[in-house]
């Protein structure tokens, strides 16, 4: 039975997993799936139904600011956290938490309590995805990262894109934001307590405070500063795809509906199905000169989507942003987790500098969009993001020219 359930997560990268620690890797990517699955079918219900619930739309962006502030403050804490009380207490903490978290609205059955529960699901999340990340890179060989890196997110973009199918199902059925909109953070994050509470994982990795280690982030190596700023300009054009896009397909085409959907959730079915081989390109070539090449997709792309095209060439920009990101999440994931060890402090300060990008965007794209328009949002952050990513080829021109 357990091999047959290896399977479906992967078992070829599984037998490269050090033995003893398949289970943490099944454990923490069950986490990842559920956990991500109930957040998105809650955040998706509470931004359709705000209106019907009686949620102010001031209330529902305070709500959203501060569910992206909590992940960007807890991102850094939750590493360094981890690397002291131990992964697995603080993943199963956070879990069993979140779990609790939607029964808010059952004691304070108010519209301002459904904003509260989206604020503290944050702070959960803000702890599962750089624990699980640090997690996940101690347990496979560093030549082997990339691909166990690719399985994390293909598991993490279905969840993105069954988890909102799931939430609107739940407010169709209802008309509003009611019990079947939280019952998904409940199970999503029940489900990922149980894959903890019964995964042999235990004490397999050892907290770093009982070694009295006191090594910080690794500065000294140029290329985790130059990664840091590369994924902060990837984040920010990710952002403004998120906000943005839905509105840009319907003012230029006026799509709306089940095909304006799909286009929207192209880029991460695209990811989904590249995926397999862009993990396998990251264990096997440069893993800088993917990063480099994914995220420059990414901004081209989204330059390209400011501009005045046709419907078919705007699906291959849409298509190309998620191919991009498809090159570059494995192989910078890889590069993070092969620095410091893969210690909970460097993957969370890597999600906390990410979580900053998707804070900063929507910021940049929307001062572009009042001053200019929605195409000068589009290419103001591209150009930002290509910005961001100058040091990353200065740093692979002179490893060039030295070799």
């Amino acid at each position: 039975m357990e091999r047959k359930v290896l399977t479906l997560f992967g078992r070829k990268i599984m037998d490269d997993c050090v033995e003893a620690r398949q289970g943490t890797v099944l454990a923490v990517l069950g986490t990842v799936f559920f956990s991500t699955f109930g957040v998105g079918a809650y955040t998706f219900s509470l931004s359709l139904s705000a209106g019907s619930s009686g949620l102010s739309a001031s209330w529902l962006g305070l709500a959203f600011s501060g569910y992206f502030l909590a992940r960007l403050v807890l991102a850094p804490l939750a590493g360094y956290s981890a690397d002291y009380f131990g992964p697995m207490s603080l993943l199963r903490w956070a879990c069993g938490v979140g779990t609790a978290v939607p029964f808010i609205y059952y004691f304070f059955p108010t519209a301002e309590s459904l904003g509260i529960i989206q604020i503290c699901l944050g702070f959960c999340t803000g702890i599962v995805k750089p624990v699980s990340m640090a997690l996940l890179g101690q347990c496979v060989l560093k030549k082997k990262r990339g691909s166990l890196f690719a399985l994390y997110n293909t598991y993490l973009y279905c969840a993105l894109v069954v988890g909102p199918l799931a939430g609107g199902i739940g407010v169709w059925i209802q008309g509003k934001m009611g019990f079947m909109s939280l019952i998904w953070p409940f199970a999503g994050m029940g489900l990922s307590f149980i894959a903890l509470l019964i995964s042999r994982a235990g004490n397999l990795l050892a907290p770093v405070g009982k070694h009295k280690e006191k090594e910080g982030l690794p500065w000294h190596n140029s290329g985790f500063s130059t990664l840091l700023l590369a994924v902060l300009g990837r984040t920010a054009g990710a952002s403004v795809v998120i906000t943005f896009l839905p509105r840009l397909i319907s003012a230029n085409f006026g799509l709306n509906g089940v095909f304006a959907g799909f286009l929207f959730a192209l880029p991460n079915l695209i990811i989904i199905l590249a995926m397999p081989f862009t993990g396998r390109w990251a264990d096997v070539r440069d893993r800088s000169g993917l990063t480099f090449l994914g995220m420059g997709l990414c901004a081209a792309c989204l330059f390209g989507l400011g501009q005045p095209v046709s419907l078919l060439v705007f699906c291959l920009l849409v298509a190309g942003m998620g191919f991009g990101s498809a090159l570059s999440l494995p192989a910078s994931m890889s590069l993070a987790a092969d620095m410091c060890g893969s210690k909970g402090r460097v993957m969370g300060f890597f999600l906390g500098v990410a979580n900053l990008g998707f804070v900063l965007g929507p910021g940049i794209a929307g001062f572009a969009a009042e001053t200019g328009g929605m195409a000068d949002a589009f290419e103001l952050t591209a150009l930002f993001s290509g910005v961001c990513l100058l040091p990353t080829f200065i740093l692979m021109s002179k490893r060039l020219y030295v070799e």
